[in-house]
């Protein structure tokens, strides 16, 4: 499923569309630099950018709200817009629904390559 939300949406968050790199290219540039990305148990030792840039994997019907686990209620966002809109509802936020324009199609890969 995370294979086919990468095709459809890109490496860019549906909501706000900064770009994303996904948890295993983060553990990855940790090891190749490891003075660098630093990557704690607290947000003040997250490397900001790494910590702003994850990709999410996130219900747009929030799971708890009776969304399901398919395709068409699955997108991908940045940590900041995830774990803001918490478990509201597009609706009680007042936010754009993010499936009525298109996924933002670029050249950025998440920086796959460096894995």
């Amino acid at each position: 499923m995370q294979r086919q939300l990468i095709a459809r949406d890109g490496f860019h968050c549906r909501f706000c569309r900064i770009p994303v790199v996904h948890k295993r290219v983060r553990e990855r540039a940790k090891k190749l630099y490891p003075d660098a990305v630093s990557w704690e148990s607290t947000n003040v030792s997250q490397h900001a950018a790494f910590q702003a840039m994850w990709l999410q994997f996130d219900h747009l019907i929030p799971h708890s709200r009776g969304g399901n686990n398919e395709l068409g209620n699955l997108l991908i966002t940045c940590a900041p817009c995830n774990y803001g809109r918490f478990h509201y509802t597009i609706e009680e936020l007042d936010l754009m629904n993010p499936f009525n324009r298109e996924p933002l199609k670029s050249s950025w890969d998440g920086l796959e390559t460096l894995i």
